[in-house]
């Protein structure tokens, strides 16, 4: 508790102490003409934006039978506000914002709907949906106060707030972000850019409130016992970019008496067609000795990825190489590897850059995994801007786990099909439709057998986002 405390106490001094050293000057009526100038900064370089956000979802999974049947269907809305304020005396701001999310349509016959991550599942962590239906309400994603000084070469930023250090803390997002209560200091000098955060609370898009950190899962009953709960959790990253366009990231997370993480990041351009953007990532963890047996890796346990896009005239391409190394047994039971801080899903999150939208997080023991996939512009065929198509796929086979005789393997095929509007008041608007057929390849051992990987799916995503500026 001393600890906690000095931490967020030595934050909030540090932000008063910066506020304090701004200069001011007075003239004969108590305030100089310079000095309301500078305070105005904080109105007039506001800006108060935001969005309205539609998701449908229809899900089919494999049954025991062998045959698709819903897993999760619904349509919801978001309607998002966010207010940024200048900075008065070029030093300091105000950033508040927040949603609110409705379901429009729901299958209320589907007992797992509590997937449905856009509208709310609860107050906080821990809390589940009431019969499989998720709730509309609204939820607060920012209050937080900003610093900057330097002329911005160093800001920080303090209260209810997304934090992000390089691989090793992130948010969940719905359209909208988690939020830490917490803090995050960042200073760019020349080509050095370097960042640190430190957190007690954590609250995913579809809770309301933030919740303590935790060691266990979000359905056990000690998670906040005293030897299970986590009384904060904080990181430091640094990055250096060479002037050819090469970059080196490392950085160092810590979750208390429970987890350390690292990564390191490589990254650069190489001038082929009309660009080629590679990288080597590393994503390891460690966790204490007391440490419960199941929510712990045996040694090191790590992701090793490898990436690389490219544009050549109407099209991208894309492929990424990824390998993972958690060690299992009746002991030390994970058997996949996941790049946060906390075990528990929502209780935090990582800042793993390795995304394929192809359901499976391609996370087991030994598994090795590619995604390979190609996408399109179609202005050249219908004579007008904004359409764009998209194929993709991936494979992951080597997946071992302790209970199980065989290795497993899992692929999965994605089609896109996108159109943003190009120019008018409704430019930026984008209409989505996502359709991924993942297949598990041992269906015949049900849903889970490994640890993270369930059933064959069918999954159809359609988006809309409308971005609004209001002034």
């Amino acid at each position: 508790m001393e600890s906690k405390f000095f931490k967020v106490s030595a934050l909030t001094a540090a932000m008063l102490g910066a506020v304090a050293a701004t200069p001011v000057l007075a003239n004969e009526d108590g305030m100089s003409p310079a000095y309301g100038e500078a305070a105005s900064k904080f109105y007039e370089d506001h800006k108060l934006s935001g969005g309205i956000f539609y998701f449908q979802r229809d899900r089919q999974r494999k049954n025991a039978e062998g045959t698709y049947e819903s897993n999760l269907a619904h349509g919801t809305a978001q309607l998002a506000l966010n207010y940024n304020s200048g900075y008065a005396w070029n030093v300091i701001g105000l950033d508040v914002g927040g949603f609110g999310a409705a379901d429009l349509s729901i299958d209320d016959s589907n007992p797992v709907n509590q997937e449905n991550e856009f509208s709310f599942a609860g107050k906080r962590w821990g809390e589940n949906y009431d019969n499989g239906k998720s709730k509309g309400g609204g939820s607060l994603t920012n209050a937080a106060l900003k610093l900057q000084i330097l002329d911005g070469a160093i800001k920080a930023k303090g209260g209810l707030t997304q934090l992000y250090v390089p691989g090793v803390i992130g948010v969940n997002w719905s359209y909208q972000p988690g939020s830490y209560l917490g803090g995050q200091v960042e200073g760019n000098f020349g080509n050095f850019y370097v960042t640190s955060a430190y957190a007690t609370e954590y609250k995913a898009p579809w809770f309301t409130s933030t919740a303590k950190f935790s060691k266990k899962n979000a359905w056990d009953a000690d998670k906040y016992t005293d030897g299970n709960k986590i009384d904060y959790i904080w990181g430091l990253a640094g990055r250096y970019s060479f002037d050819n366009g090469m970059s080196l990231t490392a950085s160092f997370g810590q979750s208390d008496d429970y987890m350390n993480s690292y990564h390191v990041k490589f990254a650069g351009s190489a001038d082929v067609l009309d660009g080629l953007n590679y990288s080597y990532q590393f994503y390891g963890s460690t966790t204490e000795d007391n440490a419960p047996a199941a929510n712990s890796y045996d040694g090191l346990a790590w992701q090793q990825a490898l990436t690389a896009s490219m544009t050549k005239d109407l099209y991208t391409f894309r492929t990424e190489f990824m390998m993972t190394y958690a060690k299992n047994d009746a002991e030390h039971a994970m058997g996949n590897y996941i790049p946060r801080l906390t075990r528990g899903y929502a209780n935090s999150q990582g800042a793993s850059e390795i995304w394929w939208d192809s359901r499976s997080d391609w996370n087991h023991h030994n598994e090795k995994a590619l995604f390979a996939g190609v996408w399109r512009s179609l202005d050249d065929l219908l004579g007008a801007p904004g359409f764009n198509v998209g194929l993709s796929g991936a494979y992951g086979w080597d997946a071992e786990y302790y209970k199980i005789d065989k290795k497993g393997s899992e692929s999965a095929v994605n089609v896109d099909v996108t159109y943003t509007v190009p120019e008018g008041k409704a430019k930026g608007t984008m209409f989505k439709l996502h359709y991924t057929d993942y297949n598990n390849h041992q269906d015949d051992l049900g849903s889970w057998a490994f640890p993270n990987m369930f059933t064959s799916e069918q999954d159809v995503k359609f988006h809309i986002i409308v971005p609004l500026s209001i002034i």
